[in-house]
């Protein structure tokens, strides 16, 4: 057990050191698109619960994004809690699980607050450039983007992904409430920023196919980093 840990800390060590390069695994390009994955009745409640709150969001511009943002464990404990409710548990994760056909996807870890977040687009320029996600489990990271609120002009929604270079959107009638899951320290992907008077609002989910967390303190420290320049806390 001790060595195939070691082996799978150094192999994630260079997953990270290769997507950073542009080197991207071929079978890791997949990705799913999810519609109606919540009940109407859930869906409603979370998106009339979002549009009521959205002065809750923390505004946090930086070199990587611009935008308002709710980690998990600030999400948790405010009036929004009931959205961990409704998408945190194993229903949820079932329906994920069997629509995928990932039987061993899991959540991450509740004290990484990226497990469930929040992400509020609404001024002009809001966005984030094509990027990959580091990774600090050593299962398949798998990055789950669930559309609550996508009021924009254009016909196409604002995720955009590039498998194997190869840019794909989605229309943005069919947007809301679908879950789009891909692995996000292997999919290039994008928010194209926001135009005028155009709002956005998603949940952010994680999951991992073995959701160990690495001991590397230095992919800890650059989670941790990342989620200060996102939520506002360090907190992984």
């Amino acid at each position: 057990m001790i060595f195939s840990n070691i082996s799978k800390e150094f192999a994630l060590i260079k997953r990270n050191i290769r997507s950073r390069r542009g080197h991207f695994q071929s079978d890791k390009q997949h990705y799913f698109v999810l519609h109606d994955i919540l009940p109407e009745k859930d869906f409603q409640h979370i998106r009339e619960l979002l549009l009521k709150n959205k002065t809750l969001f923390l505004r946090n511009d930086s070199s990587v994004r611009q935008g308002s943002s709710m980690g998990g464990h600030e999400l948790r404990k405010s009036p929004l809690s009931k959205i961990p409710d409704i998408i945190d548990n194993p229903k949820f994760l079932q329906k994920v699980q069997s629509k995928t056909g990932i039987a061993n996807l899991q959540f991450v870890p509740e004290v990484d607050t990226n497990r469930l977040s929040l992400l509020y687009y609404k001024d002009e320029g809001d966005g984030i450039d094509w990027h990959v996600d580091g990774t600090i489990y050593l299962g398949d990271r798998w990055a789950g983007i669930l559309t609550i609120v996508e009021d924009i002009k254009e016909s196409e929604a604002k995720l955009e992904l590039k498998p194997n270079g190869k840019p794909a959107t989605f229309p943005v009638e069919k947007m809301e409430n679908t879950l789009v899951l891909f692995q996000g320290d292997q999919v290039q992907h994008r928010a194209r920023p926001m135009l005028m008077d155009e709002q956005r609002i998603v949940v952010s989910l994680l999951f991992s196919t073995n959701p160990t967390r690495t001991r590397n303190p230095i992919l800890r420290l650059y989670q941790a980093w990342v989620n200060y320049i996102f939520y506002g806390n360090p907190r992984a």
